[in-house]
């Protein structure tokens, strides 16, 4: 018998497999990234259908079979995503580092750091911030937490003040050096 694995994850995206079944790809501070399956959670009368919808957050119950996880329950902690995503900059901003981040995490293995970025970047979506600050720190800050960027001095706070704090720091020519970095780094790593 499998143990059952209770832990918080964050849906990255979800995709159909088969006639009624999900694979959906989750962050979890535990295990990292990792692809699991829900069957038959695409059936109208399935009882997850509302509780994994992409970048919503979740306490979830997973068992590692042989090959892939699979997810067995899940409750909902944050639909994150409540906003129309088109008109709130902030969203995107979100939706971008949770897209890099699928791009540049590679298997599984414990990320509590990474997690905690991401879940602090998407409690900023209700707030008053200007989205070009949230994105390039986010974006930077995840691939500074990956090894993509070796941080310097200048940047040493940044990195090190909560996202909160580090964002008040962040000005126009902040933001482009913000960029050039993490824009050297998906160069030099050719992902």
């Amino acid at each position: 018998m499998h143990p059952i694995h209770h832990t918080e994850a964050i849906v990255i995206r979800s995709e159909p497999s088969g006639e009624a079944n999900k694979r959906v790809w989750l962050l979890t501070d535990t295990f990292g990234l990792i692809v699991a399956v829900v069957q038959g959670v695409r059936k109208p009368e399935a009882k997850l259908k509302s509780h994994v919808t992409d970048y919503g957050v979740i306490a979830a119950d997973l068992i590692k079979g042989k090959h892939t996880w699979r997810l067995v329950s899940a409750t909902v902690r944050d639909a994150v995503i409540n906003h129309d995503y088109s008109r709130n900059p902030l969203v995107r901003a979100y939706v971008r580092t949770i897209a890099f981040l699928e791009r540049f995490l590679v298997g599984e293995g414990a990320q509590p750091e990474l997690y905690a970025h991401v879940r602090t970047v998407g409690a900023m979506i209700g707030g008053q911030y200007d989205p070009r600050a949230v994105d390039a720190l986010s974006l930077w800050k995840m691939l500074a937490i990956l090894g993509y960027i070796a941080i310097d001095d200048a940047d040493e706070e940044l990195f090190t003040l909560p996202f909160e704090q580090a964002i008040m720091l962040v000005d126009d020519m902040r933001i482009k050096k913000l960029i050039q970095s993490a824009t050297d780094a998906i160069t030099s790593s050719h992902l």
